[in-house]
């Protein structure tokens, strides 16, 4: 085992002893020096190499008395006591092949603003803006780092995708992710207008079409840089607030703000007891839309027989429970359609499994809003590894991803985006524009 530096030296040349009537001090011949000279070479060298190897380990100061990490490529490990880990202090493994320091307090930053209320203007100094610029290159190289990482073949949900990259459709990602149109199911189309499952589909529309294309809408990410945030009242002033899975509010109104319209629900959620779907008031009075992937270009019949997880039987008991409930259930297709306008987009293959529930909710809201504010969906400065901002999971996978093809989203979002480096990266808010879709 390699130790480094003087320990390395302390351990095979004995400190000098001082000169007494039994011991004489020796002068070390030529040849002895020159041994000497060639180990220490050799253990710089090593410590070199080894230093050249992590010096781009991903760390953001924690307390490490309490939790250290142990690597991982995907799901990091707690160890339970810091002693039992191979480190001092805590890292975050993003990848076998690189990471990269990150100390935040480097590139946060507050500034004056001009203006009152929602009119307020930031002022940027100089020093905040190149805080920012620094915050953005790591960031935005992480993900494009992430996004070239090898893609293992997946053949879960028998993804069929070759389509050369010079053939691919050219256009904004908001007309191309339009063009998915990311819908619900209709009680009006087969298999639907014959079948059990039919009688339980809503009859009214997931959005009110009486107000379609004029709302402001937010889509509220659950990661835990929301923590501290104080975003509530911003989010809550937005006509339509789309939060995920069991995402509380209660007791965190302050940062996440109180108000759901929508609530986009994947099937494991809808499923599991422990999510209390029946029972949990925050599922009850808002709109739901629930998605269950199926597989790529799978026929709707064969999807209903065998889905990942089978969601329509407590669908079905909502929906007897609650009989005005506006609770929907997303076309499966139209989740892969996404996804292809997903590769469409990206220069590089990407995970051949389903998008996340954001970039879903992202398609959903596009046909029904002016713009969409989407809060913490880029890392910003208050980014702390939390996997949530409602629980205290450490795993950075949720932010750059680890199963889902988070890297590709996040960068084809901040292509649309048209908010200032400032808004994004320190307030924590992107703002993509839907009337630009006019021009698709």
């Amino acid at each position: 085992m390699r130790v480094h530096g003087i320990a390395y030296l302390q351990g095979h040349f004995p400190r000098r002893q001082k000169p007494t009537a039994t011991n004489r001090t020796v002068v070390p011949s030529a040849s002895c020096l020159w041994l000497l000279l060639l180990s220490a070479i050799f253990v710089a060298g090593g410590v070199a190499a080894d230093a050249l190897g992590k010096r781009s380990v991903f760390y953001v100061k924690l307390n490490t008395t309490e939790k250290t990490y142990k690597a991982s490529d995907e799901k990091p490990t707690l160890w339970s006591k810091e002693q039992d880990a191979p480190r001092i202090r805590p890292h975050f493994s993003l990848a076998k092949t690189s990471h990269f320091l990150f100390d935040l307090n480097r590139y946060r930053c507050e500034v004056a603003s001009a203006g009152n209320g929602t009119a307020a203007v930031p002022l940027v100094s100089a020093d905040c803006r190149n805080r920012t610029a620094l915050f953005r290159a790591k960031i935005i190289g992480e993900l494009s780092r992430r996004l070239k990482e090898p893609v293992p073949a997946s053949g879960q949900y028998q993804v069929r995708y070759s389509r050369p990259f010079q053939q691919r459709p050219l256009g904004t990602g908001q007309c191309r992710l339009r063009q998915a149109n990311v819908r619900v199911l209709s009680w009006k189309e087969p298999p639907f207008a014959w079948n059990e499952l039919g009688t339980y589909l809503p009859v009214t529309p997931l959005f009110d079409p009486d107000t379609a294309t004029n709302r402001s809408c937010v889509i509220v990410a659950s990661a835990g840089s929301l923590k501290r945030s104080r975003l509530g009242p911003f989010i809550d002033g937005h006509d339509i607030v789309m939060r995920f899975n069991h995402a509380p509010t209660e007791g965190f109104e302050a940062d996440v703000g109180a108000k759901t319209t929508i609530r986009v629900l994947n099937s494991q959620v809808v499923t599991k007891p422990e999510y209390r779907l029946l029972t949990a008031p925050l599922f009850r009075n808002v709109t739901i839309a629930a998605w269950d992937p199926g597989k790529f270009d799978q026929p709707l019949s064969e999807w209903l027989a065998n889905p990942d997880f089978n969601l329509f039987e407590n669908f079905k008991k909502f929906r007897s429970q609650y009989r005005d409930a506006n609770f929907h259930i997303i076309d499966p297709r139209s989740i892969w359609r996404a996804w292809t306008a997903l590769q469409d987009l990206t220069p590089f293959p990407i995970r051949q499994n389903p998008p996340t529930s954001g970039f879903i909710g992202l398609g959903l809201l596009l046909p029904v809003c002016r713009y969409i504010d989407i809060v913490e969906y880029i890392p910003s400065t208050r980014m702390n590894g939390l996997c949530h901002y409602y629980d205290e999971e450490l795993n950075l996978g949720c932010t750059f991803g680890a199963w889902h093809p988070l890297a590709a989203e996040k960068l084809l979002v901040f292509q649309m985006n048209a908010a200032s480096d400032y808004t994004v990266f320190q307030q924590g808010t992107v703002r993509i524009y839907s009337d630009t879709l006019d021009q698709c």
